[in-house]
Formats: structure tokens, C-alpha cells, sequence
């Protein structure tokens, strides 16, 4: 997914001033409370089915972990993106559950729940003859990615490419579709939907560019929380019910998925 990675010297000062707090006291003042956030910008993951009520595979496991840890969970909407981890930093919640892969960088900031959803970067290419088919034709290639998160790292790691780091309002569909790239990295969700709607016009390479795995993310100081929502995710796991729950919003990777991950 195109994320902007933390803003390292924000978020870490910002976290420096809150590293007294209690890992048992919940942002709200309610140690019963567990306060939700997500941008709600990226289904089937999270979105907002109407004004201010956000839905969806991480907003719904969220509520069920906060449940089964014996929280009152809230949700709460919060954009853009980058203001999560401001928020979470100055104690406005307390996790945040929005399709955030799992990285060293972010790990040094914070602390991630057992990963829920192992997912990818994928590259779209236009379709025809002479286009690229696998990774390795993208040898010399111009490869496009948004933002400095995940995919702009998957971007890089492309041996022989060019990785080319598209900024803020700079829509990389359109680049693709009009030969100023070769290849877009993006979420493999993301990918596939544009390949869909491209009326033909583009294709996702089947090999994955980078494996990513999703977590809820807590601050540093809520291991207490961290090991009750660890232990509610093993309970999910061991029923059944995250299974379920992934099948509800239709993660489950069906045959003709045109991305191979590895697992699946």
C-alpha cells in the first residue's frame, strides 16, 4: 500500500512526552476503553459506510480483539493518514488499525499485535507483446511508487530498475497508462482493482514484489494491552472466527487471484 512512512523526528518527540503513561490506562481516561482509530480509506480493509461509522476487516477484528480482552472498544475516524501516529504519540487513542505492514523502522517506534493479514506489493504493467511479464523484465525498467512507505521500499529492492518516487498528488495510474513509468508497485488489493478497471488496459505480474504482513499498532508504553490483544487474536485464530471474518470481507484469495502469494 502507498503509505507515507512515520515522520521520525515528529512522531519521536512527540513520544517523548508521553512515555510516563500508564500501559493499563486507556486514552479515554477509562481503563475499560479502547479507543480505535482508522483512517477508513482503504476497503475491504477499512471505510466509512457512512458519516463518521467506519467498517470493514481490520475495523471489525479490532473491535472484536478489544471485545474478547474485555474492552469497551471505540472507533474513531481519523484523517489524513499521517495524523494516526500524531494522534497515538499524544495519547488521543489507543491503537490504531489501518493496513499498517509491519517494518524495522516502525517497530524502533512502536509496538504490533501478531500480524493478522499477510499480504504484498504488486507491479502493474500495461498489457501488450512487449511489455514486461515477469519481475526480471523489469531489468532497466522506470518503476513508479507513491509516498516513502512500503511500496516505495518494494520499488527499490526491484534489481536492474529504476525506482522512481512519485510525490503527493502525483496519480500513478495515469503515469503508467501514458509510458512516463513502466511499472507502478502498489498494495496487491490496489493493484488488482486497477488492473480491473483498466478495461483491459494493464495487468498485475504475478510474482509478488515484497511480502507484507498487517498489524494493529500500540505505543510503546501498552505492552499490558499488546499481550491482551495477542491473546484474544490466538482465541480468533483457534475458533475459527478470524477466518470468518476474513471471508466476510472476501480476503480469502479466490483461484483466479492474479497474484501468487506465497502460503495461499
Amino acid at each position: 500500500m502507498m503509505r507515507t512512512l512515520l515522520t521520525l523526528l515528529v512522531v519521536v518527540s512527540t513520544i517523548l512526552n508521553f512515555t510516563g503513561c500508564a500501559s493499563s490506562r486507556s486514552r479515554s481516561g477509562d481503563p475499560n476503553v479502547l479507543i480505535i482509530a482508522t483512517d477508513a480509506t482503504f476497503p475491504p480493509f477499512h471505510f466509512e459506510i457512512e458519516a463518521g461509522e467506519a467498517t470493514g476487516y481490520d475495523v471489525e477484528l479490532a473491535r472484536e480483539l478489544a471485545r474478547r480482552a474485555n474492552y469497551e472498544p471505540q472507533v474513531e475516524i481519523v484523517r489524513p493518514y499521517e495524523a494516526l501516529w500524531e494522534g497515538l504519540a499524544n495519547g488521543e487513542f489507543d491503537v490504531v488499525a489501518a493496513t499498517t505492514g509491519i517494518t524495522v523502522e516502525r517497530q524502533e517506534i512502536w509496538l504490533f499485535t501478531e500480524p493478522y493479514y499477510t499480504t504484498c506489493q504488486v507491479a502493474v504493467v500495461r498489457t501488450g507483446a512487449n511489455e514486461p511479464r515477469i519481475l526480471k523484465d523489469l531489468n532497466g525498467a522506470k518503476v513508479g511508487a507513491a509516498g516513502s512507505g512500503t511500496s516505495w521500499l518494494a520499488a527499490q529492492s526491484i534489481r536492474g530498475a529504476e525506482a522512481i518516487q512519485l510525490g503527493k498528488g502525483q496519480a500513478g495510474v495515469p503515469a503508467l497508462i501514458t509510458g512516463n513509468i513502466d511499472a507502478l508497485v502498489v498494495d496487491e488489493y490496489e493493484g488488482v482493482r486497477a488492473a480491473r478497471d483498466s478495461g483491459g488496459t494493464l495487468r498485475v505480474i504475478s510474482e509478488p514484489v515484497a511480502l507484507e504482513q498487517y498489524a494493529i499498532v500500540l505505543p510503546k508504553s501498552a505492552r499490558t494491552t499488546q499481550a491482551r490483544l495477542n491473546r484474544a487474536f490466538k482465541s480468533m485464530q483457534s475458533d475459527g472466527s478470524l477466518t470468518e471474518l476474513q471471508r466476510r470481507f472476501g480476503l480469502n484469495r479466490p483461484m483466479s487471484w492474479p497474484v501468487h502469494v506465497p502460503g495461499e
